[in-house]
């Protein structure tokens, strides 16, 4: 079964209907709610009869997305986890927000990071907390670190916030300081559990299972993956809930070891994995959701080579369970998109 998953970039909702998306937009539920019913209109009527929506690059979970529902904190979480640190939240306009700086960068000891405890004390949090207890009256809220109702915890992986937290000199701790980041996943872990476990019962959110974001970890070997990233999956899907492991890119090299050590409940991933390898290490009943190649996003690119890559897609799944996400952005082309909806199914009703 093969299915389709569709959401649009903040880049050209703005370029559509000139929305923009300031920090109020971040920080006022009650003013997101109402940009977001905006947006759910507008997408209804520019692409009436498809399922095309504002899904944070799927983040949302279609069978869950109700735009009506009052969001607090909703906000990428590795910035959330950012601003606790310390670094200033930036709002663009017309593309996702970000933070200013690195929060740890000249951090060289975890002695140094402050304790977990610390950071679900901190400010901002007890400001969201507030603001549930009094928005809960108003509708079903969502608090941060989920997207929707299906109580699905979302983070980034421990390698990726590494990164953005520390730069990209961390990577020579691999060899250089092999205790490091271990040790800073740990205190990573612990802050995320406990930021999602105080949240969640602010709203008596049942917490159904955790999307990894780790997008950097497809630049690693399998051996390097395998000590460095796979005992941080696994200490996470034991003490949060099952894992939607998120890889941007190509994770083909690493599906073995993650078969191994890994126990995932959807893979989620870019568009030169392998399917067919995917079912090979995994079976059939393992869901996947896959992105297109980003050249049959792009202009210049026709029926012909989209139904190509479906027609490959589909024979190498095995005929398990696979979602084709996609993320419409300015430059690509809206007509290629509803090409992947006609392909899958002619039915109008089932777009």
């Amino acid at each position: 079964m093969v299915r389709i998953a569709a959401s649009v970039s903040k880049g050209w909702i703005h370029r559509e209907t000139g929305i923009k998306f300031g920090e109020e937009y971040y920080f006022s539920p009650r003013l997101r709610k109402e940009v977001d019913l905006k947006i759910a209109s507008f997408l209804e009527q520019h692409f009436s009869g498809y399922a095309i929506c504002n899904l944070e690059s799927n983040l949302v979970s279609l069978p869950h997305y109700h735009p009506e529902d009052v969001l607090v904190g909703a906000i990428q979480p590795n910035l959330i986890i950012g601003m606790l640190l310390g670094a200033r939240f930036i709002a663009y306009p017309d593309q996702d927000a970000d933070i200013e700086e690195k929060p740890l960068s000249g951090i060289t000891s975890v002695q140094a990071l402050p304790e977990p405890g610390e950071l679900t004390a901190h400010p901002m949090v007890k400001n969201w907390l507030s603001e549930i207890e009094a928005l809960k009256k108003e509708g079903t809220v969502i608090p941060p670190f989920f997207w929707d109702r299906g109580g699905r915890a979302t983070i980034h992986g421990p390698l990726t916030t590494a990164l953005k937290f520390f730069g990209q000199d961390i990577l020579f701790s691999i060899y250089d300081k092999p205790d490091f980041l271990p040790s800073f996943f740990l205190w990573y872990e612990e802050v995320c559990t406990r930021l999602i476990f105080t949240f969640a019962r602010a709203t008596g959110m049942a917490i159904t299972g955790l999307h990894i974001g780790e997008c950097s970890g497809t630049m690693l070997s399998p051996s390097d993956y395998g000590e460095l990233i796979i005992p941080s999956l696994k200490r996470l899907g034991k003490a949060i809930g099952p894992i939607r492991l998120h890889h941007c890119g190509n994770c083909t090299h690493l599906l073995e070891t993650i078969a191994k050590g890994a126990p995932i409940a959807i893979l989620d991933t870019g568009s030169g994995t392998d399917v067919a390898a995917v079912r090979k290490f995994f079976g059939n009943t393992l869901p996947i959701d896959l992105m297109p190649p980003l050249e049959l996003l792009l202009p210049g690119t026709g029926e012909v080579e989209i139904g190509e890559w479906l027609k490959k897609v589909q024979a190498d799944n095995d005929g398990g369970e696979l979602t084709v996400n996609y993320h419409l952005e300015p430059g690509y082309d809206p007509q290629n998109h509803l090409l992947f909806h006609e392909l899958l199914t002619r039915d109008s009703n089932q777009r």
